[in-house]
């Protein structure tokens, strides 16, 4: 059996889970801290960035679960909407460096870029310098968690000479007036040449702010993002796709793409209503996701701001997923 071959043989194998009903499969449960394989630690978790209680619950759970587990993390996934509203130097000490504690969460934040990073109509009006600000931090601060190297960029953990996992980060701020037409180019040239490249790792995850497909009730699927980025998930072996954008906690499974796709937008800003569908989970509420990942499996957390897990799978090499009961 070929990798794709076994691949669509996992799909099939989530989609007659999800016929199931995983809305209805799971009860919150206590997560899982413990591997039996020794791996790399991840959190994940977007639209965090408001400075009110629910991003100080979100933050203070990730830290006390950060505590419970095997070993230290790895890295912090920030899926954008890192800052609401107007945004200045000093906002990075209060809802950054101090809302997410070093106790346990002393690891590089990795952040992208979402719609109200850019500061459009709605949110700031700051426009692109309120990306820049977030982007000029990272630089003048080397010794800060907050890492933004680029507006899109690749990381290797646990190092580029022996990576076990490549996680490529995007800018998918396509239609809110942000990116330029050269930028757009640019990205999608560096795309291109990336995942042409000899890649050592096991895995290769995507991270970008905009989810490609959402169970959320009122924004669907994008289409664009389907049409950009769409045949490059059919055709390549990527593992996961995380976005935020959605306020609210989803894995779907989507016929004839590789990835499994995670939206982890609970993290301190309005949640949004989502609709159960034969795709996979998802649920209106605040949280993270846990991720951990060995030489031959990944198991995905969906946590909620109290620490119950709400959802979890296992997914292997081949592309099998596997919903793991409470």
């Amino acid at each position: 059996m070929t990798r794709r071959d076994a691949l669509k043989s996992g799909l099939i194998f989530s989609t007659g889970l999800l016929s199931a009903g995983w809305q209805s499969r799971l009860h919150a449960a206590e997560p899982q801290t413990s591997f039996s394989k020794k791996g790399l630690h991840f959190l994940a978790v977007g639209d965090y960035g408001t400075g009110k209680e629910a991003q100080k619950k979100v933050a203070a759970q990730m830290n006390q679960f950060a505590g419970t587990l095997d070993a230290p993390l790895s890295s912090v996934l920030a899926l954008g909407d890192n800052f609401y509203g107007m945004l200045d130097e000093a906002r990075f000490g209060p809802h950054f460096e101090q809302m997410y504690s070093k106790q346990h969460l002393d690891c590089p934040f990795y952040a992208c870029l979402g719609n109200h990073d850019y500061g459009p109509q709605y949110d700031s009006k700051q426009g692109r310098v309120k990306a820049d600000m977030q982007l000029d931090y990272a630089k003048k601060n080397p010794n800060s968690r907050w890492k933004m190297p680029a507006k899109w960029f690749a990381v290797e953990f646990p190092n580029p000479v022996t990576p076990l996992v490549k996680i490529i980060y995007l800018d998918g701020n396509f239609a809110e007036g942000a990116m330029t037409p050269q930028e757009k180019l640019g990205q999608k040239r560096w795309l291109d040449e990336e995942l042409k490249k000899e890649n050592k790792a096991k895995w290769t995850w995507v991270v970008t702010h905009f989810p490609m497909f959402s169970d959320d009730t009122k924004r669907k699927d994008n289409q664009g993002l389907i049409k950009n980025w769409g045949p490059l998930l059919k055709t390549n072996a990527i593992s996961l796709y995380l976005s935020g954008h959605d306020h609210n906690l989803q894995h779907l499974q989507v016929q004839d793409y590789q990835p499994s796709f995670l939206v982890s937008g609970g993290g301190g800003a309005t949640t949004y209503e989502t609709t159960a569908s034969a795709r996979g989970y998802s649920k209106q509420i605040f949280g993270f996701n846990h991720i951990h990942v060995d030489e031959q499996k990944i198991t995905v957390q969906l946590i909620d701001a109290d620490g119950k897990r709400l959802h979890a799978f296992e997914r292997d090499l081949g592309g099998k997923v596997k919903v793991l009961g409470a």
